[in-house]
């Protein structure tokens, strides 16, 4: 399967540098009508957006940052986080066929072990009750050497295998994992299970932050509308929309 397969009137538009590829793409798109599975690849993302305030750090000419567009107008809005798990799980297959011990951190950040590798800003827009456009920016760690942010845990794959990657091969296989999983986007269940079987530390009692505040729960599960659902070790059921940190396993 390759990305011409699913997408076969895409283009990729390549800029040698931009401040973020999700930002100048939704402004392509809002110009002009972009076919799907049109690809916005840069060298130098000089202020990579992530999920809420964050940044993402990556050095020029090292890593892999794009974004694409994409129109899953049969999505109803009220289920638009199996874009998501689209996405992750793309990314997720591209990773795990280089290293072991991948995984998705909720919503959809992969880690390997406990070191993030990827980054993923999935913005959708809404037309009536259904999705009218996604645009999914991407950031891997590939051949960087050395983190220089604030950031905890980065990791890229030159680190954990000591070799060097060509970045266009790897954004051509990861185009094509995104292709493939694209084309399931009505299997609903087979990538809710698959989104669940890797998914970082489920069953696996861990310190949460929320709010400053510190507590101990177990992860259970990612409900339809994309809250991530837990059990703390006082019993209580809590399930979360917005961001909550994973501190530590138990």
């Amino acid at each position: 399967m390759t990305m011409n397969d699913i997408f076969p009137d895409s283009q990729i538009i390549r800029l040698p540098e931009t401040q973020s590829t999700n930002s100048y793409l939704l402004q392509l798109s809002q110009s002009e009508k972009l076919s799907e599975g049109t690809v916005v690849v840069t060298d130098n993302q000089t202020a990579g957006r992530g999920q809420g305030n964050n940044f993402w750090e990556s050095e020029a000419g090292a890593n892999i940052a794009f974004s694409i567009i994409l129109y899953p107008v049969t999505v109803k809005a009220s289920e638009q986080f199996i874009i998501s798990k689209v996405i992750s799980l793309a990314v997720f297959d591209f990773i795990s066929g280089i290293v072991e011990n991948a995984a998705i951190k909720w919503p959809n950040d992969i880690y390997v072990g406990d070191e993030k590798i990827a980054g993923i800003l999935i913005e959708n827009f809404i037309a009536g009750e259904n999705l009218n456009r996604t645009i999914a920016g991407i950031g891997i760690n590939i051949n960087q050497k050395h983190f220089f942010s604030d950031a905890p845990n980065p990791v890229s794959l030159y680190q954990l295998t000591g070799k060097t990657y060509l970045l266009d091969s790897c954004l051509k296989n990861i185009l094509a994992c995104i292709a493939e999983r694209y084309k399931m986007i009505s299997e609903r269940k087979k990538l809710d299970a698959d989104y669940l079987r890797q998914l970082y530390r489920i069953g696996v009692p861990a310190y949460f932050c929320e709010e400053g505040k510190t507590f101990v729960a177990t992860i259970t599960g990612v409900n339809r509308f994309g809250m991530l659902e837990m059990i703390t070790e006082e019993g209580e059921r809590k399930a979360y929309k917005q961001f909550v940190s994973i501190v530590k396993s138990s």
